[in-house]
Protein backbone atom coordinates (compact mmCIF):
# COMPACT_ATOMS: atom_id res chain seq x y z
CA UNK A 1 0.00 0.00 0.00
CA UNK A 2 0.77 3.68 -0.80
CA UNK A 3 2.69 5.23 2.21
CA UNK A 4 -0.37 7.63 2.72
CA UNK A 5 -1.55 8.67 6.47
CA UNK A 6 -4.78 10.34 5.87
CA UNK A 7 -7.47 10.45 3.01
CA UNK A 8 -9.67 13.43 1.88
CA UNK A 9 -12.50 13.76 -0.05
CA UNK A 10 -14.53 16.74 -0.96
CA UNK A 11 -17.59 15.94 -3.05
CA UNK A 12 -20.78 17.73 -4.24
CA UNK A 13 -23.87 15.77 -5.15
CA UNK A 14 -27.10 16.84 -5.79
CA UNK A 15 -29.27 13.41 -5.31
CA UNK A 16 -27.14 11.13 -3.52
CA UNK A 17 -24.64 9.25 -6.25
CA UNK A 18 -21.33 11.47 -5.69
CA UNK A 19 -22.30 11.22 -2.03
CA UNK A 20 -22.25 7.38 -2.20
CA UNK A 21 -19.31 7.00 -4.47
CA UNK A 22 -17.29 8.90 -1.62
CA UNK A 23 -18.72 6.85 0.83
CA UNK A 24 -17.54 3.79 -0.80
CA UNK A 25 -14.07 5.03 -1.39
CA UNK A 26 -14.03 5.61 2.39
CA UNK A 27 -15.22 2.55 3.85
CA UNK A 28 -12.25 1.06 1.60
CA UNK A 29 -9.50 3.54 3.02
CA UNK A 30 -10.69 2.61 6.44
CA UNK A 31 -10.37 -1.02 6.01
CA UNK A 32 -6.69 -0.10 5.08
CA UNK A 33 -6.36 1.77 7.97
CA UNK A 34 -6.29 5.48 6.22
CA UNK A 35 -8.01 8.63 8.70
CA UNK A 36 -10.36 8.82 6.50
CA UNK A 37 -11.94 12.84 6.35
CA UNK A 38 -15.34 12.87 3.66
CA UNK A 39 -16.61 16.40 3.44
CA UNK A 40 -19.61 18.29 1.44
CA UNK A 41 -18.26 21.39 -1.07
CA UNK A 42 -22.43 22.90 0.29
CA UNK A 43 -22.47 26.34 -0.34
CA UNK A 44 -18.79 26.17 -0.03
CA UNK A 45 -18.84 26.65 3.55
CA UNK A 46 -17.69 24.27 6.62
CA UNK A 47 -14.67 23.11 4.71
CA UNK A 48 -11.49 22.20 6.49
CA UNK A 49 -8.16 21.20 4.67
CA UNK A 50 -5.28 18.76 5.48
CA UNK A 51 -2.72 19.36 7.60
CA UNK A 52 0.37 19.46 5.77
CA UNK A 53 2.88 18.03 8.28
CA UNK A 54 1.34 14.33 7.27
CA UNK A 55 0.99 12.33 4.10
CA UNK A 56 -2.18 12.97 2.68
CA UNK A 57 -4.03 11.73 -0.25
CA UNK A 58 -6.93 13.85 -1.68
CA UNK A 59 -9.75 12.88 -4.02
CA UNK A 60 -12.46 14.90 -5.29
CA UNK A 61 -15.91 13.31 -6.39
CA UNK A 62 -18.57 15.04 -8.00
CA UNK A 63 -21.45 14.89 -10.71
CA UNK A 64 -21.73 15.79 -14.69
CA UNK A 65 -23.19 18.54 -15.27
CA UNK A 66 -23.81 19.47 -18.80
CA UNK A 67 -20.95 17.30 -19.93
CA UNK A 68 -18.78 19.40 -17.18
CA UNK A 69 -17.72 19.31 -13.84
CA UNK A 70 -20.64 21.45 -11.81
CA UNK A 71 -19.38 25.39 -11.74
CA UNK A 72 -19.67 25.29 -7.62
CA UNK A 73 -17.01 22.08 -7.90
CA UNK A 74 -14.26 24.67 -10.40
CA UNK A 75 -14.87 27.04 -7.96
CA UNK A 76 -13.68 25.00 -5.39
CA UNK A 77 -11.00 23.74 -6.99
CA UNK A 78 -10.08 27.08 -8.55
CA UNK A 79 -9.54 28.36 -4.91
CA UNK A 80 -8.00 25.11 -3.44
CA UNK A 81 -5.11 25.48 -1.54
CA UNK A 82 -1.77 24.57 -3.52
CA UNK A 83 1.01 22.14 -1.66
CA UNK A 84 -1.49 20.26 0.64
CA UNK A 85 -0.53 17.16 -0.82
CA UNK A 86 1.38 15.94 -3.90
CA UNK A 87 -1.07 13.37 -5.38
CA UNK A 88 -5.14 13.52 -5.89
CA UNK A 89 -7.84 11.87 -7.67
CA UNK A 90 -10.73 12.44 -9.07
CA UNK A 91 -14.06 10.43 -10.08
CA UNK A 92 -17.32 11.97 -11.75
CA UNK A 93 -20.74 10.32 -11.51
CA UNK A 94 -22.58 10.38 -15.21
CA UNK A 95 -25.57 9.34 -16.15
CA UNK A 96 -26.07 5.76 -16.46
CA UNK A 97 -28.90 3.92 -18.13
CA UNK A 98 -29.86 -0.05 -18.93
CA UNK A 99 -31.30 -1.42 -22.18
CA UNK A 100 -32.50 -4.47 -21.53
CA UNK A 101 -29.30 -6.57 -20.05
CA UNK A 102 -26.88 -4.17 -21.09
CA UNK A 103 -25.36 -0.94 -19.32
CA UNK A 104 -25.08 2.17 -21.14
CA UNK A 105 -22.99 4.98 -20.69
CA UNK A 106 -22.88 8.44 -20.08
CA UNK A 107 -20.83 10.96 -21.19
CA UNK A 108 -17.80 12.82 -19.61
CA UNK A 109 -16.92 15.76 -21.44
CA UNK A 110 -15.04 18.23 -19.82
CA UNK A 111 -15.71 16.88 -16.31
CA UNK A 112 -12.33 15.55 -16.09
CA UNK A 113 -10.40 17.07 -18.21
CA UNK A 114 -10.90 20.72 -16.50
CA UNK A 115 -10.61 19.75 -12.99
CA UNK A 116 -7.27 17.99 -13.44
CA UNK A 117 -5.81 20.50 -15.58
CA UNK A 118 -6.84 23.38 -12.89
CA UNK A 119 -5.16 20.90 -10.13
CA UNK A 120 -1.84 20.04 -12.00
CA UNK A 121 -1.17 24.04 -12.38
CA UNK A 122 -1.46 24.09 -8.55
CA UNK A 123 1.15 21.81 -8.25
CA UNK A 124 -0.86 18.54 -7.72
CA UNK A 125 -0.43 15.18 -9.60
CA UNK A 126 -3.34 13.41 -10.60
CA UNK A 127 -2.78 9.75 -10.18
CA UNK A 128 -6.24 8.02 -10.98
CA UNK A 129 -9.44 9.31 -12.27
CA UNK A 130 -12.20 7.31 -13.15
CA UNK A 131 -16.00 7.81 -14.50
CA UNK A 132 -18.65 5.97 -12.78
CA UNK A 133 -21.96 5.54 -14.81
CA UNK A 134 -24.88 5.77 -11.58
CA UNK A 135 -28.19 5.85 -12.43
CA UNK A 136 -29.16 9.10 -14.57
CA UNK A 137 -30.90 11.07 -12.38
CA UNK A 138 -31.78 14.23 -14.88
CA UNK A 139 -35.43 14.50 -13.63
CA UNK A 140 -35.60 17.49 -16.11
CA UNK A 141 -34.93 15.58 -19.36
CA UNK A 142 -36.78 11.86 -18.52
CA UNK A 143 -39.05 9.93 -15.20
CA UNK A 144 -36.58 8.66 -13.08
CA UNK A 145 -35.64 4.82 -13.90
CA UNK A 146 -37.86 2.02 -12.46
CA UNK A 147 -36.53 0.91 -9.09
CA UNK A 148 -35.07 -2.70 -10.34
CA UNK A 149 -32.92 -0.95 -12.89
CA UNK A 150 -31.09 1.25 -10.59
CA UNK A 151 -30.56 -1.31 -8.37
CA UNK A 152 -28.82 -3.30 -10.93
CA UNK A 153 -27.04 -0.07 -12.29
CA UNK A 154 -26.30 0.50 -8.47
CA UNK A 155 -25.17 -2.92 -7.51
CA UNK A 156 -22.51 -2.50 -10.68
CA UNK A 157 -20.79 0.66 -9.85
CA UNK A 158 -20.42 -0.15 -5.94
CA UNK A 159 -18.29 -3.26 -7.16
CA UNK A 160 -16.75 -0.43 -9.84
CA UNK A 161 -15.96 2.08 -7.55
CA UNK A 162 -14.48 -0.23 -4.52
CA UNK A 163 -11.97 -1.72 -7.26
CA UNK A 164 -11.08 1.97 -8.43
CA UNK A 165 -10.57 3.17 -4.56
CA UNK A 166 -8.35 -0.12 -3.72
CA UNK A 167 -5.98 0.16 -6.49
CA UNK A 168 -5.60 3.84 -6.16
CA UNK A 169 -4.72 2.81 -2.48
CA UNK A 170 -2.31 0.59 -3.06
CA UNK A 171 -0.33 2.53 -4.84
CA UNK A 172 -1.54 1.80 -8.51
CA UNK A 173 -2.14 4.67 -11.48
CA UNK A 174 -5.58 4.35 -12.66
CA UNK A 175 -6.44 6.51 -15.80
CA UNK A 176 -9.79 5.09 -17.03
CA UNK A 177 -11.30 8.29 -17.95
CA UNK A 178 -8.70 8.50 -20.77
CA UNK A 179 -10.81 5.35 -22.73
CA UNK A 180 -13.80 7.79 -23.60
CA UNK A 181 -11.55 11.22 -24.56
CA UNK A 182 -11.56 11.50 -28.26
CA UNK A 183 -15.54 11.15 -27.56
CA UNK A 184 -15.40 13.62 -24.55
CA UNK A 185 -13.09 16.19 -26.81
CA UNK A 186 -15.84 15.75 -29.60
CA UNK A 187 -18.58 17.11 -27.25
CA UNK A 188 -16.73 19.76 -25.53
CA UNK A 189 -18.03 22.68 -27.74
CA UNK A 190 -21.36 21.25 -25.79
CA UNK A 191 -19.65 21.61 -22.33
CA UNK A 192 -18.69 24.80 -22.99
CA UNK A 193 -21.93 26.50 -24.63
CA UNK A 194 -23.76 24.52 -20.72
CA UNK A 195 -21.01 26.80 -18.93
CA UNK A 196 -21.30 29.96 -20.61
CA UNK A 197 -25.21 30.25 -20.98
CA UNK A 198 -27.36 26.53 -20.83
CA UNK A 199 -27.12 26.15 -17.14
CA UNK A 200 -28.19 29.61 -16.79
CA UNK A 201 -31.49 29.01 -19.38
CA UNK A 202 -31.76 25.77 -17.13
CA UNK A 203 -32.06 27.64 -13.54
CA UNK A 204 -35.21 29.07 -14.74
CA UNK A 205 -36.90 26.06 -16.06
CA UNK A 206 -38.26 25.43 -12.15
CA UNK A 207 -41.06 26.49 -10.77
CA UNK A 208 -42.97 25.40 -7.55
CA UNK A 209 -46.75 24.50 -8.40
CA UNK A 210 -49.97 25.48 -6.13
CA UNK A 211 -49.32 22.69 -4.31
CA UNK A 212 -46.36 24.13 -2.63
CA UNK A 213 -46.89 24.11 1.12
CA UNK A 214 -43.96 26.53 1.94
CA UNK A 215 -42.39 24.16 4.07
CA UNK A 216 -38.64 25.76 2.93
CA UNK A 217 -37.15 22.31 2.51
CA UNK A 218 -36.23 23.26 -1.32
CA UNK A 219 -34.47 26.55 0.26
CA UNK A 220 -32.92 24.35 3.50
CA UNK A 221 -31.18 21.95 1.31
CA UNK A 222 -30.11 24.01 -1.91
CA UNK A 223 -26.38 23.19 -1.71
CA UNK A 224 -25.97 26.59 -3.73
CA UNK A 225 -28.08 28.58 -1.81
CA UNK A 226 -29.90 29.34 -5.34
CA UNK A 227 -33.44 29.14 -4.14
CA UNK A 228 -35.09 32.10 -2.21
CA UNK A 229 -38.86 33.11 -1.19
CA UNK A 230 -40.54 35.86 -3.34
CA UNK A 231 -43.89 37.10 -2.89
CA UNK A 232 -44.41 33.86 -0.78
CA UNK A 233 -43.24 31.78 -3.26
CA UNK A 234 -39.62 29.58 -3.75
CA UNK A 235 -37.78 31.62 -6.43
CA UNK A 236 -34.80 30.53 -8.59
CA UNK A 237 -31.96 32.31 -9.11
CA UNK A 238 -29.50 32.25 -12.20
CA UNK A 239 -26.90 30.41 -9.63
CA UNK A 240 -29.19 27.22 -9.65
CA UNK A 241 -26.95 24.52 -11.04
CA UNK A 242 -29.94 21.73 -11.93
CA UNK A 243 -28.65 19.49 -9.45
CA UNK A 244 -32.15 18.07 -8.74
CA UNK A 245 -31.96 17.75 -5.06
CA UNK A 246 -35.19 20.16 -4.74
CA UNK A 247 -37.49 18.57 -7.17
CA UNK A 248 -36.33 14.79 -6.14
CA UNK A 249 -36.66 15.89 -2.41
CA UNK A 250 -40.07 18.27 -2.15
CA UNK A 251 -42.21 16.22 -0.30
CA UNK A 252 -45.42 17.30 -2.06
CA UNK A 253 -44.04 17.07 -5.43
CA UNK A 254 -44.53 20.34 -6.01
CA UNK A 255 -41.64 21.48 -8.02
CA UNK A 256 -41.52 20.81 -11.50
CA UNK A 257 -39.47 21.53 -14.62
CA UNK A 258 -42.33 24.11 -16.29
CA UNK A 259 -41.48 22.20 -20.01
CA UNK A 260 -44.31 24.24 -21.42
CA UNK A 261 -42.67 27.15 -20.56
CA UNK A 262 -39.68 26.28 -21.23
CA UNK A 263 -40.98 25.79 -24.89
CA UNK A 264 -42.06 29.24 -25.03
CA UNK A 265 -39.02 31.20 -23.39
CA UNK A 266 -37.22 29.10 -26.35
CA UNK A 267 -39.21 30.56 -29.21
CA UNK A 268 -39.52 34.09 -28.14
CA UNK A 269 -35.84 34.21 -26.99
CA UNK A 270 -34.60 33.09 -30.55
CA UNK A 271 -37.44 35.15 -32.30
CA UNK A 272 -35.71 38.33 -30.20
CA UNK A 273 -32.33 37.08 -31.01
CA UNK A 274 -32.88 36.60 -34.87
CA UNK A 275 -34.69 39.92 -35.11
CA UNK A 276 -31.67 41.84 -33.12
CA UNK A 277 -28.71 40.40 -34.95
CA UNK A 278 -30.85 41.20 -38.36
CA UNK A 279 -31.19 45.29 -37.32
CA UNK A 280 -27.18 45.11 -36.29
CA UNK A 281 -25.95 43.78 -39.90
CA UNK A 282 -28.03 45.98 -41.43
CA UNK A 283 -27.39 49.10 -39.64
CA UNK A 284 -23.81 48.27 -39.54
CA UNK A 285 -23.50 46.66 -43.17
CA UNK A 286 -21.43 43.93 -41.38
CA UNK A 287 -21.20 40.98 -43.34
CA UNK A 288 -23.11 38.01 -41.83
CA UNK A 289 -21.04 35.69 -43.51
CA UNK A 290 -17.35 37.21 -41.48
CA UNK A 291 -15.87 34.79 -39.07
CA UNK A 292 -15.08 37.41 -36.07
CA UNK A 293 -18.88 38.38 -36.52
CA UNK A 294 -19.79 34.70 -36.20
CA UNK A 295 -17.98 34.76 -33.49
CA UNK A 296 -19.31 38.16 -31.56
CA UNK A 297 -22.94 37.06 -32.37
CA UNK A 298 -22.68 34.04 -30.69
CA UNK A 299 -21.59 36.21 -27.72
CA UNK A 300 -24.67 38.58 -28.21
CA UNK A 301 -27.24 35.21 -28.20
CA UNK A 302 -25.92 34.14 -24.99
CA UNK A 303 -25.88 37.67 -23.91
CA UNK A 304 -29.79 38.09 -25.63
CA UNK A 305 -30.63 34.52 -24.09
CA UNK A 306 -29.76 35.44 -20.15
CA UNK A 307 -30.99 38.50 -20.21
CA UNK A 308 -34.57 37.71 -21.88
CA UNK A 309 -34.75 34.34 -19.70
CA UNK A 310 -34.30 36.52 -16.65
CA UNK A 311 -37.00 38.93 -17.43
CA UNK A 312 -39.44 36.07 -18.77
CA UNK A 313 -39.01 33.85 -15.33
CA UNK A 314 -39.70 37.13 -13.05
CA UNK A 315 -42.80 37.41 -15.46
CA UNK A 316 -43.53 33.73 -14.96
CA UNK A 317 -43.06 34.05 -11.26
CA UNK A 318 -45.28 36.89 -10.56
CA UNK A 319 -48.41 35.16 -13.13
CA UNK A 320 -47.81 31.89 -10.67
CA UNK A 321 -49.73 34.18 -8.19
CA UNK A 322 -53.18 33.48 -10.08
CA UNK A 323 -54.74 30.50 -9.90
CA UNK A 324 -55.60 29.35 -13.59
CA UNK A 325 -52.10 30.34 -14.66
CA UNK A 326 -50.88 27.94 -11.87
CA UNK A 327 -52.91 24.82 -13.39
CA UNK A 328 -51.62 25.63 -17.36
CA UNK A 329 -48.00 25.54 -15.80
CA UNK A 330 -48.59 22.61 -13.75
CA UNK A 331 -50.28 20.78 -16.37
CA UNK A 332 -47.93 21.52 -19.17
CA UNK A 333 -45.07 20.27 -17.27
CA UNK A 334 -44.09 16.76 -17.76
CA UNK A 335 -42.78 16.26 -14.21
CA UNK A 336 -46.04 16.95 -12.51
CA UNK A 337 -47.81 13.72 -14.27
CA UNK A 338 -47.83 10.40 -11.68
CA UNK A 339 -45.23 8.40 -14.57
CA UNK A 340 -42.98 10.72 -14.27
CA UNK A 341 -41.02 9.55 -11.57
CA UNK A 342 -38.42 11.09 -8.70
CA UNK A 343 -34.61 9.49 -8.17
CA UNK A 344 -34.69 8.68 -4.51
CA UNK A 345 -33.61 4.88 -4.31
CA UNK A 346 -30.37 5.85 -3.38
CA UNK A 347 -31.07 7.52 0.22
CA UNK A 348 -33.60 4.55 0.54
CA UNK A 349 -30.62 1.82 -0.12
CA UNK A 350 -28.29 3.82 2.38
CA UNK A 351 -31.02 3.12 5.06
CA UNK A 352 -31.67 -0.51 4.61
CA UNK A 353 -27.19 -0.76 4.24
CA UNK A 354 -27.48 0.89 7.53
CA UNK A 355 -29.89 -0.97 9.16
CA UNK A 356 -28.42 -4.31 8.21
CA UNK A 357 -25.44 -3.07 9.37
CA UNK A 358 -25.45 -1.42 12.28
CA UNK A 359 -23.04 -4.10 14.09
CA UNK A 360 -20.26 -4.77 11.72
CA UNK A 361 -20.08 -1.57 9.49
CA UNK A 362 -16.76 -0.13 9.47
CA UNK A 363 -16.62 3.11 11.23
CA UNK A 364 -15.85 5.97 9.16
CA UNK A 365 -14.20 9.27 11.19
CA UNK A 366 -16.11 12.61 9.96
CA UNK A 367 -17.74 10.63 7.24
CA UNK A 368 -19.89 12.57 5.27
CA UNK A 369 -20.45 15.39 7.33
Amino acid sequence: MADWDSLYIYYFSGTGNARTSAQWIAEEAIKKGLRTDVQSIDRLTGITFPDTNKKNLIGFVFPTHGFNAPPIMLKFIAGFPAGLCPEIFLVNTRGGLKLSKIFTPGMTGLALIVPALMLWLKGYKCIGFRPVDMPSNWISLHPGLKRSVIVSIFNRCEGIVRRFANRILSGHRVYRGLFSLPADLLISPVSLAYYLGGRFFLSKTFVANDKCSNCGICINECPTSSIIMVNGRPYWKLTCESCMRCLNNCPERAIETAHGMATFFIIFINAVNIHLLLLITEATGISPSALWWEIISQFISIAVMVAGVTLLYKILHYMMGFKPFQYLIRFTSLTTWPFWRRYKYVKEKEKEKSNKKTQTRVPVRNLLR
